[in-house]
């Protein structure tokens, strides 16, 4: 029997807000995500936990007095610890023995980022890479370096953080760049790793300055190719074009190809270009890089740009309100400077990037450093054609709303950098020049001269 119910006595039907349900979503999706990282804190106290009560058993310790002698322990000791976490997770050992030595220094030498971890404020990719780059300095050091990047880590995606942990790395490192540098490209080298579907994936261990070179040339070629009859995506195009300069070096596109000069921006300290210092060059898309390979590169180099700017502010220069076209030197600086699209999350590079008015011109805004703002195609459409909003704050940090009324921070990759440390290196010697390979945009930077006006 199906009982009738009189709709007037159901009340006054709610409206259906589809905003307040897309962000009572995204609230719950970021609280698992939250939940997700303290367990994932909580596990790695486990693991150095075991660590230690393996210790204390071997020792004939409790784990008390384990713990104050701290994670020293025989290779013996380790294996019998990955095995039994190994088999009872069933991951590999390699993985175990990888996850053991990062809890040991997450929980003795990290505690802002455990307490982070802990609070859901980073996920565990952001500590994996706290823990990783640690690992190549002095333990003496991790407080310090720890320190520097903790106030970043929750506002920035993995691979941004990443990138701002290795450079950092390079300027707390105790040794030269120049000697990690020959030791890390010994290990050079090419593999295949067997993908699904009849594919594979070619990877590349090289030096940088080459990688971000032939990156540009397949990128320059891919563009060269695009048009309305043109099938392919860009990401096609790049590939196709490496696949034919590889196994068809005398076909129609490599000899097109070889009209092709790929650039790589460089920013040379002068002193350093002078040989009276050591301080690394910053290579555009990648990072620091050794004096000695940045001497190298500038003297290969076509033109050179001297980029002046304040020894206060690092700033360059404006133009006001004088013109809407925006001078070269300071299209460079910015590029420079923001090295990735400024929309949050973002990492397309900023030479493939359009310059916009955070402010805009038609309505008062300059072109100016402070007004500028590299912004890939699709965010700049974004900007102008959706309900996300920007303003510009103090230091060149964009404030983003999204249309839901979510508040997103976004600051540029390469501001102004405070003096790079001495450690008293002497001037390596210059190795023999090289036939050129690409052209360099060179980029010398003068810190104690004016601003170009």
């Amino acid at each position: 029997m199906i009982e009738m119910v009189d709709a007037t006595d159901a009340g006054p039907r709610r409206r259906f807000d589809a905003r307040a349900a897309f962000d009572s979503d995204l609230d719950y999706i970021d609280d698992i995500t939250r939940r997700q990282a303290s367990l994932e804190a909580d596990k790695m106290v486990a693991v150095a936990r075991l660590s230690r009560r393996v210790r204390g058993r071997t020792l004939g310790l409790d784990a008390e007095e384990s713990a104050v002698c701290g994670f020293a322990r025989t290779e013996e000791e380790k294996r019998l610890l990955v095995a039994e976490v190994g088999t009872t997770l069933r991951v590999p050992e390699c993985t175990v023995g990888s996850m053991v030595t990062d809890a040991e220094t997450l929980v003795t030498s990290l505690p802002l980022t455990l307490a982070a971890l802990q609070a859901g404020d980073i996920t565990g990719r952001h500590a994996h890479v706290m823990v990783a780059q640690c690992s190549t300095i002095p333990v003496e050091a991790h407080g310090e370096f720890e320190a520097a990047l903790f106030p970043v880590a929750s506002r920035l995606t993995v691979a941004q953080f990443t990138q701002r942990a290795r450079i950092y790395r390079e300027r707390v490192h105790p040794e030269t760049p120049r000697k990690r540098h020959v030791e890390a490209s010994e290990r050079r080298g090419v593999w295949v790793d067997p993908a699904a579907d009849g594919m594979a994936q070619l990877s590349v261990l090289l030096p940088a300055a080459e990688a971000i070179a032939i990156d540009d040339k397949l990128d320059q070629i891919a563009r060269s190719q695009r048009g309305p009859d043109e099938p392919r995506t860009h990401a096609q195009l790049r590939c196709d074009a490496a696949i034919a300069l590889l196994l068809d070096p005398e076909g129609d596109l490599a000899t097109a190809a070889q009209r092709i000069r790929p650039q790589v921006i460089l920013t040379v300290p002068a002193l350093s270009l002078l040989g009276h210092t050591e301080q690394p060059a910053e290579l555009h898309g990648y990072g620091p890089i050794d004096s000695v390979t940045a001497r190298r590169l500038t003297a290969q180099a076509p033109s050179v740009t001297r980029w002046l700017t304040d020894p206060v502010t690092g700033h360059t220069l404006s133009v006001g309100r004088e013109s809407y076209r925006i001078p070269a030197d300071l299209r460079l600086a910015l590029t420079i400077e923001d090295e990735t699209c400024r929309f949050p999350g973002c990492r397309r590079r900023a030479q493939r990037c359009e310059l916009d008015h955070v402010h805009a011109w038609a309505e008062g805004g300059e072109t100016s450093h402070d007004n500028l703002a590299s912004l890939c195609p699709k965010h700049h459409h974004f900007k102008h054609e959706s309900d996300w909003t920007v303003e510009a704050l103090p230091g060149r940090e964009l404030q983003w709303t999204s249309p839901v009324g979510r508040v997103h921070v976004t600051e540029p990759a390469n501001p102004a950098h405070p003096p790079w440390p001495e450690n008293g290196p002497t001037p390596e010697s210059e190795p023999p020049p090289r036939r050129p390979v690409f052209e360099v945009a060179g980029d010398v930077r003068d810190p104690f001269a004016e601003c170009l006006r």
